[in-house]
Protein backbone atom coordinates (compact mmCIF):
# COMPACT_ATOMS: atom_id res chain seq x y z
CA UNK A 1 0.00 0.00 0.00
CA UNK A 2 1.44 3.41 -0.87
CA UNK A 3 2.07 5.70 2.45
CA UNK A 4 0.35 9.12 2.54
CA UNK A 5 1.88 12.28 2.37
CA UNK A 6 1.64 14.61 5.69
CA UNK A 7 3.25 18.04 4.27
CA UNK A 8 3.99 20.29 7.29
CA UNK A 9 4.57 24.09 6.84
CA UNK A 10 6.76 25.74 9.32
CA UNK A 11 9.86 24.35 11.58
CA UNK A 12 9.43 25.36 15.22
CA UNK A 13 8.56 23.22 18.36
CA UNK A 14 5.60 21.69 17.11
CA UNK A 15 7.23 20.56 14.26
CA UNK A 16 9.78 19.13 16.39
CA UNK A 17 7.62 17.21 18.50
CA UNK A 18 6.13 15.77 15.87
CA UNK A 19 8.70 14.68 13.99
CA UNK A 20 10.58 12.47 16.90
CA UNK A 21 7.23 10.73 17.33
CA UNK A 22 6.16 10.06 13.29
CA UNK A 23 6.38 6.79 12.00
CA UNK A 24 8.09 7.21 8.47
CA UNK A 25 7.67 3.89 7.57
CA UNK A 26 3.76 4.81 7.18
CA UNK A 27 4.01 8.17 5.94
CA UNK A 28 5.90 10.29 3.99
CA UNK A 29 6.89 13.55 5.37
CA UNK A 30 7.47 16.65 3.85
CA UNK A 31 8.17 20.23 5.59
CA UNK A 32 8.06 24.03 4.11
CA UNK A 33 9.85 26.46 5.96
CA UNK A 34 11.22 29.42 5.36
CA UNK A 35 14.50 27.44 8.08
CA UNK A 36 15.88 24.03 7.46
CA UNK A 37 17.11 25.09 11.39
CA UNK A 38 15.15 24.36 14.36
CA UNK A 39 16.30 27.12 17.30
CA UNK A 40 16.48 25.72 20.94
CA UNK A 41 14.34 28.99 22.09
CA UNK A 42 14.76 28.73 26.01
CA UNK A 43 18.03 29.34 25.68
CA UNK A 44 18.20 32.19 23.70
CA UNK A 45 18.19 35.19 25.99
CA UNK A 46 20.99 33.36 27.75
CA UNK A 47 22.86 33.15 25.10
CA UNK A 48 23.12 36.56 24.63
CA UNK A 49 26.35 36.66 26.60
CA UNK A 50 27.57 33.09 25.19
CA UNK A 51 27.95 31.42 22.35
CA UNK A 52 26.24 27.66 22.21
CA UNK A 53 25.19 26.60 19.19
CA UNK A 54 21.30 26.29 19.75
CA UNK A 55 20.69 25.15 16.02
CA UNK A 56 20.04 22.15 14.86
CA UNK A 57 18.88 20.38 11.22
CA UNK A 58 16.14 18.60 10.40
CA UNK A 59 18.25 15.51 10.19
CA UNK A 60 19.28 15.98 13.17
CA UNK A 61 15.75 15.17 14.43
CA UNK A 62 14.32 12.88 11.59
CA UNK A 63 16.56 12.25 8.81
CA UNK A 64 13.90 10.80 6.56
CA UNK A 65 11.94 13.41 5.65
CA UNK A 66 11.63 15.79 2.47
CA UNK A 67 12.35 19.37 2.99
CA UNK A 68 11.40 22.42 1.23
CA UNK A 69 12.72 25.72 1.84
CA UNK A 70 10.46 28.33 0.55
CA UNK A 71 8.14 30.95 1.62
CA UNK A 72 4.16 29.60 1.74
CA UNK A 73 2.39 31.69 -1.00
CA UNK A 74 0.09 29.32 -2.62
CA UNK A 75 -2.59 27.63 -0.19
CA UNK A 76 -5.26 25.20 -2.10
CA UNK A 77 -7.19 23.40 -0.14
CA UNK A 78 -9.65 21.80 -2.31
CA UNK A 79 -6.87 20.37 -4.83
CA UNK A 80 -4.57 19.54 -1.29
CA UNK A 81 -1.46 21.42 -2.38
CA UNK A 82 0.48 23.55 -0.89
CA UNK A 83 2.72 26.03 -3.60
CA UNK A 84 2.00 22.96 -6.05
CA UNK A 85 3.41 20.22 -3.41
CA UNK A 86 0.66 17.52 -3.41
CA UNK A 87 -0.29 16.07 0.14
CA UNK A 88 -2.38 13.48 1.92
CA UNK A 89 -2.91 15.70 4.96
CA UNK A 90 -1.55 19.20 5.75
CA UNK A 91 -0.37 20.42 9.57
CA UNK A 92 0.31 24.22 10.01
CA UNK A 93 2.97 24.96 12.59
CA UNK A 94 4.48 27.79 11.35
CA UNK A 95 4.05 29.88 14.49
CA UNK A 96 3.00 33.73 15.12
CA UNK A 97 4.92 36.98 14.80
CA UNK A 98 5.86 39.82 17.46
CA UNK A 99 3.36 41.99 18.33
CA UNK A 100 4.45 45.69 18.37
CA UNK A 101 0.91 46.91 18.81
CA UNK A 102 1.78 49.13 16.50
CA UNK A 103 3.58 51.71 18.58
CA UNK A 104 5.71 54.34 16.43
CA UNK A 105 9.40 53.55 16.49
CA UNK A 106 9.33 49.90 17.76
CA UNK A 107 10.27 48.43 14.68
CA UNK A 108 12.94 51.00 13.13
CA UNK A 109 15.27 51.38 17.08
CA UNK A 110 14.55 47.91 19.24
CA UNK A 111 16.03 45.13 18.90
CA UNK A 112 13.86 41.51 18.96
CA UNK A 113 14.95 38.00 20.04
CA UNK A 114 13.36 35.31 18.19
CA UNK A 115 16.75 33.61 16.40
CA UNK A 116 20.71 33.40 16.56
CA UNK A 117 20.83 35.92 13.74
CA UNK A 118 19.20 38.42 16.52
CA UNK A 119 21.39 37.07 19.42
CA UNK A 120 24.27 38.07 16.84
CA UNK A 121 23.09 41.39 16.29
CA UNK A 122 22.52 42.15 20.29
CA UNK A 123 26.04 40.74 21.29
CA UNK A 124 27.57 43.25 19.02
CA UNK A 125 25.99 46.20 19.86
CA UNK A 126 25.91 45.15 23.73
CA UNK A 127 30.16 45.69 22.93
CA UNK A 128 29.77 49.15 22.34
CA UNK A 129 26.57 50.80 24.93
CA UNK A 130 25.84 50.05 28.52
CA UNK A 131 22.56 51.07 29.05
CA UNK A 132 20.03 49.05 28.16
CA UNK A 133 16.22 48.93 28.24
CA UNK A 134 14.33 45.52 28.31
CA UNK A 135 11.08 46.37 27.35
CA UNK A 136 8.61 43.33 28.65
CA UNK A 137 9.46 41.79 31.57
CA UNK A 138 7.72 38.04 30.97
CA UNK A 139 10.14 35.19 30.68
CA UNK A 140 12.38 35.81 28.20
CA UNK A 141 12.42 39.63 29.43
CA UNK A 142 13.21 38.49 32.75
CA UNK A 143 15.95 35.79 31.55
CA UNK A 144 17.74 38.78 29.72
CA UNK A 145 17.56 40.63 32.67
CA UNK A 146 19.11 37.93 34.80
CA UNK A 147 21.62 36.98 31.91
CA UNK A 148 22.92 40.60 31.21
CA UNK A 149 23.16 41.71 35.35
CA UNK A 150 25.74 38.53 35.40
CA UNK A 151 28.35 40.67 33.91
CA UNK A 152 28.32 43.68 36.00
CA UNK A 153 28.94 45.91 32.88
CA UNK A 154 25.75 47.86 32.25
CA UNK A 155 23.35 50.38 33.41
CA UNK A 156 19.56 47.54 32.96
CA UNK A 157 16.20 48.92 32.74
CA UNK A 158 13.37 47.03 33.03
CA UNK A 159 9.85 48.41 31.20
CA UNK A 160 6.70 46.93 31.41
CA UNK A 161 2.55 47.81 30.91
CA UNK A 162 1.68 45.49 34.04
CA UNK A 163 1.74 46.11 37.42
CA UNK A 164 5.14 43.31 38.19
CA UNK A 165 7.12 40.96 35.99
CA UNK A 166 6.38 37.13 35.13
CA UNK A 167 2.62 37.76 35.67
CA UNK A 168 2.76 33.80 35.28
CA UNK A 169 4.49 33.25 38.82
CA UNK A 170 3.63 33.30 42.23
CA UNK A 171 3.74 36.65 43.46
CA UNK A 172 6.01 35.27 46.33
CA UNK A 173 8.47 34.13 43.54
CA UNK A 174 8.01 37.66 42.06
CA UNK A 175 9.13 39.10 45.21
CA UNK A 176 12.22 37.64 45.53
CA UNK A 177 13.09 38.24 41.72
CA UNK A 178 12.14 42.14 41.96
CA UNK A 179 14.65 41.68 45.37
CA UNK A 180 17.51 40.43 43.38
CA UNK A 181 17.34 43.06 40.52
CA UNK A 182 16.80 45.91 43.12
CA UNK A 183 19.74 44.44 45.09
CA UNK A 184 21.73 44.81 41.64
CA UNK A 185 20.82 48.19 40.80
CA UNK A 186 17.94 47.14 37.78
CA UNK A 187 15.82 50.51 37.33
CA UNK A 188 12.06 49.31 37.14
CA UNK A 189 9.49 50.88 35.54
CA UNK A 190 5.86 48.76 36.12
CA UNK A 191 2.49 50.11 34.54
CA UNK A 192 4.66 52.05 32.31
CA UNK A 193 3.26 51.72 28.71
CA UNK A 194 5.22 52.52 25.99
CA UNK A 195 3.97 54.98 23.36
CA UNK A 196 6.55 55.76 21.37
CA UNK A 197 10.52 55.80 20.94
CA UNK A 198 12.96 57.45 19.33
CA UNK A 199 17.03 56.75 18.62
CA UNK A 200 17.56 57.56 22.21
CA UNK A 201 14.27 58.10 24.11
CA UNK A 202 11.62 55.38 25.26
CA UNK A 203 8.51 58.15 25.90
CA UNK A 204 5.35 55.75 28.57
CA UNK A 205 2.09 56.98 29.49
CA UNK A 206 4.38 58.04 33.23
CA UNK A 207 7.87 59.01 31.96
CA UNK A 208 10.94 59.39 29.20
CA UNK A 209 13.68 56.88 29.99
CA UNK A 210 16.99 57.44 28.21
CA UNK A 211 18.86 54.32 26.77
CA UNK A 212 21.50 52.88 24.40
CA UNK A 213 19.96 49.88 23.51
CA UNK A 214 16.23 48.77 23.77
CA UNK A 215 15.59 45.06 23.51
CA UNK A 216 11.52 44.23 22.97
CA UNK A 217 9.98 41.54 24.45
CA UNK A 218 6.32 42.73 24.13
CA UNK A 219 4.49 39.31 23.35
CA UNK A 220 2.98 37.56 19.89
CA UNK A 221 0.18 37.93 17.60
CA UNK A 222 -1.10 36.08 14.69
CA UNK A 223 1.00 35.73 11.48
CA UNK A 224 0.15 36.68 7.96
CA UNK A 225 -0.24 33.45 6.91
CA UNK A 226 -2.67 32.48 9.99
CA UNK A 227 -4.57 35.74 8.84
CA UNK A 228 -4.32 34.27 5.12
CA UNK A 229 -5.48 30.82 5.82
CA UNK A 230 -8.66 32.44 7.96
CA UNK A 231 -9.64 34.21 4.99
CA UNK A 232 -9.86 31.71 2.51
CA UNK A 233 -11.86 29.26 4.68
CA UNK A 234 -13.91 32.10 5.95
CA UNK A 235 -13.08 31.74 9.36
CA UNK A 236 -13.09 35.10 12.02
CA UNK A 237 -10.71 34.95 14.51
CA UNK A 238 -7.32 37.49 14.95
CA UNK A 239 -5.77 35.08 17.40
CA UNK A 240 -4.78 32.97 15.31
CA UNK A 241 -6.27 29.81 13.23
CA UNK A 242 -9.01 27.93 15.32
CA UNK A 243 -8.79 24.24 15.67
CA UNK A 244 -11.16 21.38 17.15
CA UNK A 245 -9.88 20.13 20.69
CA UNK A 246 -8.19 17.24 18.20
CA UNK A 247 -6.43 20.17 16.63
CA UNK A 248 -8.65 20.14 13.03
CA UNK A 249 -8.89 23.37 11.32
CA UNK A 250 -12.54 24.02 11.35
CA UNK A 251 -14.31 24.17 7.77
CA UNK A 252 -11.78 21.72 5.91
CA UNK A 253 -10.91 17.95 6.01
CA UNK A 254 -7.89 16.70 6.62
CA UNK A 255 -6.13 19.82 7.59
CA UNK A 256 -4.64 20.64 10.87
CA UNK A 257 -2.61 23.11 13.21
CA UNK A 258 -0.77 23.19 16.39
CA UNK A 259 1.89 25.23 18.22
CA UNK A 260 1.20 28.99 18.37
CA UNK A 261 -0.14 29.65 15.15
CA UNK A 262 -3.43 27.35 16.54
CA UNK A 263 -5.89 28.94 18.84
CA UNK A 264 -6.33 27.00 21.88
CA UNK A 265 -7.47 27.33 25.41
CA UNK A 266 -3.22 26.84 26.51
CA UNK A 267 -0.81 29.45 26.56
CA UNK A 268 1.86 30.05 23.60
CA UNK A 269 4.77 28.09 24.94
CA UNK A 270 7.43 25.77 23.86
CA UNK A 271 5.80 22.88 26.08
CA UNK A 272 2.29 23.28 24.40
CA UNK A 273 4.07 23.26 20.92
CA UNK A 274 6.15 20.15 21.22
CA UNK A 275 3.07 18.19 23.28
CA UNK A 276 0.83 18.91 20.46
CA UNK A 277 3.26 17.56 17.55
CA UNK A 278 3.72 14.79 19.63
CA UNK A 279 -0.62 14.29 19.80
CA UNK A 280 -0.91 14.49 15.86
CA UNK A 281 2.22 12.12 15.74
CA UNK A 282 0.87 9.58 18.11
CA UNK A 283 -2.90 10.38 16.83
CA UNK A 284 -1.56 9.63 12.63
CA UNK A 285 0.47 6.54 13.44
CA UNK A 286 -2.85 4.66 15.34
CA UNK A 287 -4.88 6.01 12.25
CA UNK A 288 -6.95 8.17 14.43
CA UNK A 289 -8.73 4.88 16.01
CA UNK A 290 -8.67 6.58 19.16
CA UNK A 291 -8.93 10.26 18.90
CA UNK A 292 -9.06 11.88 22.64
CA UNK A 293 -8.90 15.04 21.79
CA UNK A 294 -5.72 17.34 22.76
CA UNK A 295 -4.69 17.80 26.94
CA UNK A 296 -1.66 19.46 27.96
CA UNK A 297 0.58 17.88 30.57
CA UNK A 298 2.42 21.16 32.53
CA UNK A 299 5.61 20.36 33.46
CA UNK A 300 6.04 23.58 35.73
CA UNK A 301 7.53 26.71 34.37
CA UNK A 302 11.43 27.55 34.75
CA UNK A 303 12.91 30.76 34.05
CA UNK A 304 16.88 32.50 34.75
CA UNK A 305 16.82 35.28 36.78
CA UNK A 306 20.34 36.01 37.61
CA UNK A 307 23.10 35.33 39.96
CA UNK A 308 22.80 31.84 39.31
CA UNK A 309 19.46 31.57 40.50
CA UNK A 310 16.26 30.86 39.12
CA UNK A 311 12.76 30.29 39.77
CA UNK A 312 10.43 26.90 39.13
CA UNK A 313 6.53 26.68 39.50
CA UNK A 314 4.07 24.00 39.20
CA UNK A 315 0.66 22.42 40.18
CA UNK A 316 2.36 21.21 43.08
CA UNK A 317 5.77 22.76 44.12
CA UNK A 318 7.14 26.02 43.80
CA UNK A 319 11.12 26.89 44.58
CA UNK A 320 13.77 29.44 43.85
CA UNK A 321 18.10 29.53 43.98
CA UNK A 322 20.83 28.27 42.95
CA UNK A 323 19.46 24.35 43.49
CA UNK A 324 17.04 24.95 40.64
CA UNK A 325 19.60 27.23 38.25
CA UNK A 326 21.54 24.00 38.06
CA UNK A 327 18.21 21.72 37.71
CA UNK A 328 17.09 24.10 34.83
CA UNK A 329 20.82 23.76 33.59
CA UNK A 330 20.16 20.01 33.45
CA UNK A 331 16.53 20.21 31.97
CA UNK A 332 17.95 22.20 28.76
CA UNK A 333 20.96 19.85 28.41
CA UNK A 334 18.89 17.02 28.40
CA UNK A 335 16.18 17.98 26.07
CA UNK A 336 19.10 19.55 23.42
CA UNK A 337 20.81 15.79 23.85
CA UNK A 338 17.44 14.12 23.57
CA UNK A 339 16.13 16.16 20.20
CA UNK A 340 19.45 15.90 18.53
CA UNK A 341 19.68 11.91 19.39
Amino acid sequence: MEKQTILIVGFGWACAGFLKSIDTNLYNIHIVSKSDEFIYTPLLAQNITQNRQLTLKIEDIKSSVTFHKQEVTDIDFKNKKINSIPYDYVIFSHGAVTNTFNIPGVDSHVFFLRTAQDIDKIRNKLKDDHKIAIIGCGLTGSEIIGTLLDTRKYKLIAIDGLPRPLMMFDESLVKKVIKLWYQNNVKMYFNHLVTKIDDQKIYTNDKIIDYDVAIWCGGIKSSPLSSSINKILELQCNKGIPVTPNLQIKKVGDAYAMGDCAVTNYPPTAQVSFQQGTYLAQQFNNSWKNPKPFAFSNKGQIGYIGNNKSIYQSKYFQSSGNLIYYANKFIHTYYLFSLKK
